[in-house]
């Protein structure tokens, strides 16, 4: 799969030829499976989770279903094929994949095609050993999520393919996560007047009410740090929540030279949050801080780049949890850390627009969204095991095997 182009290029992809690939892997240990175009969804556009200025005329998602006997309960493994940009300084292709180290790298072995690997080899592994389920299990590879998509994870639960609980295989180091974060990609916008103030203009710069955002913006992050989030599955994160300052702009940048100040400046934002927390809300608390911060500054226009993405969040007592947990202390050889994701992803469209709650689950490794992704080989093959142990302790195994 690290091999495919899958770059997310925000309102197009290439997902097609790769998603072809898995959808083939499935098929062909057995599956029912199925490639279509998220637009075939039932009431996609108008859904309110649906986010517009997308085009999906060449990125299916792909799915596949091994039906049980009946009896058990269903479980979803729900994965995206996309990833985010090739940043800058790789060792070699991001799209050449190597082993060093115990460590597979390439772009997406993190995030996340390794979890999709891990799911789709935990399905092959029970059936070639000719276990028959009680309960449904369904694959799902889908498109657009990275940079704030979700659509493409939209689709799959209008087209039904929902289940008593699903795993969502972002890369969380192991740890078993009923919670996600929410986040916000903001462009600010501050205005100014430009020019010599020969006749006595009043003159305003906006580039200095960006710098003062800056300071804002680094002293707002470092605020959070050190303060507990709230209970149950953060309330042991002290690590505080990003706000990062990603992009900016401002002046004339095809004039050779420039001796008077931009009439616009534009900072770019990510700010985490989370989950009960409204969009609203997280813009309303920066922009009284800063007012509170800096009273005389110009408050910035406030422009989204992306879908809002909400946090959202399980109760303690949601049953997959001690099904993971047991087998999990099995497998590893101590109980899992369970905590809440230190991420925003798709989570919230399980957890608030369907009747499928999701738990994320994925595997170890580092340099998500950066050069030199890996994902842990050794945890990849852990992982495997857990979600086939999971799958039979969730699902429940008939008493008739494969081929009798």
């Amino acid at each position: 799969m690290i091999r495919f182009n899958t770059v997310n290029l925000v309102t197009d992809g290439t997902e097609r030829e790769c998603q072809t690939f898995v959808a083939g892997v499935m098929e062909q240990i057995g599956l029912e499976t199925r490639l279509y175009s998220p637009e075939e969804a039932p009431g996609f556009r108008g859904h309110p989770a649906y986010f517009p200025g997308k085009t999906y005329a060449l990125r299916p998602n792909a799915a596949g279903r091994w039906r049980g006997r009946g009896g058990g309960r269903s479980l979803l493994f729900s994965s995206h094929t996309d990833t985010a940009v090739a940043a800058p300084g790789w060792t070699g292709s991001p799209w050449e994949p190597r082993v060093a180290d115990g460590r597979l790298y390439g772009l997406g072995a993190f995030d996340m095609k390794g979890g999709l690997a891990a799911s789709i080899m935990a399905v092959s592994c029970l059936r070639e050993l000719g276990l028959r389920l009680a309960g449904d299990v369904t694959i799902e590879s889908v498109v657009d999520e990275e940079f704030g998509g979700a659509n493409g994870t939209l689709a799959g639960r209008l087209m039904g393919y929902n289940a008593d609980a699903a795993i969502i295989p972002e890369p969380t180091n192991m740890a078993v996560c009923p919670a996600t974060r929410g986040g916000a990609l903001w462009r600010l916008t501050f205005r100014g007047k430009t020019g010599l103030a020969f006749s006595g203009e009043t003159l305003h710069n906006p580039l200095y009410d960006v710098g003062k955002f800056l300071v804002f913006l680094e002293r707002f992050e470092r605020q959070k740090s050190g303060v507990p989030g709230p209970a149950p599955w953060y309330s042991g994160d002290t690590s505080g929540l990003p706000a990062i300052p990603a992009r900016a702009a401002a002046g004339d940048l095809s004039a050779a030279l420039c001796d008077v100040g931009p009439e616009s400046a534009e900072l770019d934002i990510w700010v985490e949050c989370y989950p009960r927390t409204t969009e609203e809300q997280l813009r309303l608390e920066l922009t009284e801080r800063f007012a509170a911060m800096f009273p005389e500054a110009q408050m910035p226009e406030f422009r989204k780049m992306i879908r809002f993405l909400p946090g959202s969040e399980l109760p303690p007592d949601f049953p997959l949890l001690s099904v993971i947990g047991t087998e999990a202390a099995d497998v590893c050889g101590a109980a899992p850390d369970v905590r809440g994701a230190p991420f925003a992803c798709d989570a919230f469209v399980f957890n608030l627009h369907s009747p499928t709650p999701a738990v994320v689950l994925g595997p170890s490794g580092a340099n998500a969204h950066a050069a030199d992704e890996y994902v842990e080989v050794e945890s990849l093959l852990r992982l495997t095991e857990l979600y086939a142990r999971t799958i039979v302790e969730w699902c429940g195994i008939s008493d008739i095997r494969e081929g009798e």
